[in-house]
């Protein structure tokens, strides 16, 4: 699991030392603050090393930052180095920028430097030690991303474009487990956390053939795809079935903004129902940590124990 996170330098402005094991539970874990300090960036990062997207590390301000987990310290340092301008010029001048990997084996102490990327690098395999602790602990960044597009004068907030494909793919994959058998577990409580939410005069109707279908409560009982469901209602079920059916042991979960599609009755229920999935995931031996930023008070709710704010916690490092 992660432990803990120490970012030095972030935007040249903020320090900040996040402990993921403080409080009762070290498995779920919020952050909180103002817009500006860097909650979504925090994910971003964690996402960039557990899922190798180096380019991150190049396009975010940094001086160094420290992961710590249970047996690894893996530490990232950003180095920036601007070219010489002629005097006469207003121009900036270009920088280079390099990251450096270090390594320190938690119970001997040793360290060694692992690897050094340019930004032409930034793609380049990695190797050796740090792909084996990478590889260590899966990663899920579940995000509500939008895009905004003008057409004609006018703006159009539309759904992020790999939505409606996601929605048949899971659709296909519960199909399948069902027609295998499998997972029974998994699906009852699939069953159990959409009802829970309370879709709009909907209800879930799972079989081997279609996967999912929504029944609507009118007259005719007319059933509906997963692709017509609200923007809302697709999240929930996205969310849902990453977190039951694809997570392994030792994931490492990040949500950002779920309030971005939620409305506040979802909101009260939305951190008790990763609790549950926690939960499940440990009676079957298998272990979640979710680490989730928001700027609802109703999300948090009575869970203030288990907040980190950034306002709060900037340059305590």
């Amino acid at each position: 699991m992660l432990n803990k996170i120490e970012i030095q330098g972030l935007y040249g402005l903020y320090n900040y030392k996040l402990d993921f094991t403080e409080g009762e539970d070290r498995r779920l874990k919020i952050i909180t603050g103002p817009n500006g300090y860097g909650k979504t960036t925090v994910l971003q990062l964690i996402y960039a090393l557990f899922c190798k997207d180096f380019s991150v590390f190049f396009r975010i301000l940094f001086s160094h930052i420290v992961f710590t987990m249970d047996d690894d310290i893996i530490q990232v340092k950003q180095n920036r180095e601007k070219e010489p301008v002629e005097e006469e010029s207003d121009l900036p001048g270009k920088e280079t920028v390099s990251i450096s990997f270090e390594h320190v084996d938690v119970k001997s102490g040793s360290s060694m430097l692992l690897q050094t990327l340019t930004e032409q690098e930034k793609d380049a395999k990695i190797d050796g030690q740090l792909e084996i602790v990478l590889n260590s602990m899966k990663c899920f960044f579940l995000t509500d991303e939008r895009i905004l597009l003008r057409k004609e004068e006018k703006e159009q907030r539309v759904q992020n474009a790999d939505t409606e494909s996601s929605m048949m793919g899971v659709a296909s994959k519960v199909s399948e487990i069902i027609a295998k058998g499998e997972n029974q577990k998994g699906i009852a409580l699939f069953r159990e956390l959409v009802a829970f939410f309370k879709f709009a005069d909907k209800e879930m109707v799972v079989d081997g053939t279609f996967g999912i279908r929504f029944k609507i409560n009118n007259a005719s009982k007319s059933l509906i795809p997963v692709t017509a469901l609200s923007s809302g209602e697709k999240h929930v079920l996205l969310q849902l079935f990453e977190l039951i059916f694809e997570g392994k042991s030792g994931d490492l979960v990040m949500i950002d903004e779920p309030e971005l599609s939620f409305h506040p009755a979802w909101l009260n229920v939305y951190v008790s129902v990763l609790e549950i999935i926690q939960n499940f995931k440990k009676q079957e031996g298998r272990e979640m940590q979710i680490i989730l930023a928001t700027h609802s008070p109703i999300l948090v709710g009575g869970r203030w124990d288990e907040t980190l704010d950034l306002y709060n916690l900037r340059n305590n490092g």
